[in-house]
């Protein structure tokens, strides 16, 4: 006769916790996995939106706060061009930082532009390339050497000259988000050294006796 093994309760319970624990630690494992890139995805989320905030912060800064803008021009003793812009912070309880721009000069010769070299004056106060705090008004010099006889005449007599003003800002001294860069562009008619000024005047119908010696252009 066949007797059928007894199974001893205690190693019945043991299988039956088994069977009970396996799904529920399988599914504490999956919660805390899905709980953790939850985690990851809104932190992810959030960095993204923090930088696009600062990112909005910086162009309000650059096109709002911070004005930029041809000043004057000059000739040079040498017989050179020394041409002065101008930055300010409008808004100064807002902190902003600026590294000194680069300025390029460059004439019109037929339907090109051709870059002028160009140095920044001896004593200079701000050098190009330099980070300040921008708490007022600062100006920024550059001297340009024109050899071009070969320009094209936008207003007869004078050179259309174009200068190209490119700085970079942020909202900290040594920033650890992004840096914003702004860049701007202006027009002169240009007076060239030497030029006839009794033709220059019969040539644009200038009222007064005195011929300018740049005109400002609005931008185009």
């Amino acid at each position: 006769m066949t007797t059928t093994p007894r199974i001893d309760p205690r190693r019945r319970a043991r299988r039956g916790w088994r069977r009970w624990l396996l799904p529920v630690f399988i599914g504490l494992g999956l919660g805390t996995l899905a709980a953790s890139d939850w985690l990851v995805g809104r932190y992810q989320e959030h960095q993204i939106e923090k930088k696009r905030e600062h990112r909005k912060k910086l162009e309000k800064m650059a096109w709002f706060y911070i004005r930029a803008d041809f000043d004057r021009l000059k000739y040079t003793a040498d017989n050179k061009y020394q041409v002065t812009t101008w930055i300010e912070n409008a808004f100064p309880e807002h902190q902003a930082y600026v590294m000194m721009p680069t300025v390029r000069t460059y004439i019109q010769v037929g339907p090109q532009w051709k870059e002028v070299p160009g140095i920044e004056p001896a004593g200079n106060r701000w050098t190009e390339g330099t980070v300040i705090k921008l708490d007022g008004r600062v100006e920024a010099e550059r001297i340009f050497d024109i050899k071009e006889k070969d320009y094209f005449e936008l207003l007869p007599g004078y050179m259309h000259i174009r200068f190209d003003n490119v700085m970079y800002i942020a909202d900290e001294a040594e920033p650890k988000e992004d840096v914003l860069e702004r860049a701007s562009v202006y027009y002169i008619h240009l007076r060239p050294i030497g030029a006839d000024d009794a033709k220059l005047r019969a040539q644009n119908n200038f009222a007064s006796a005195d011929v300018p010696l740049y005109i400002t252009m609005p931008p185009h």
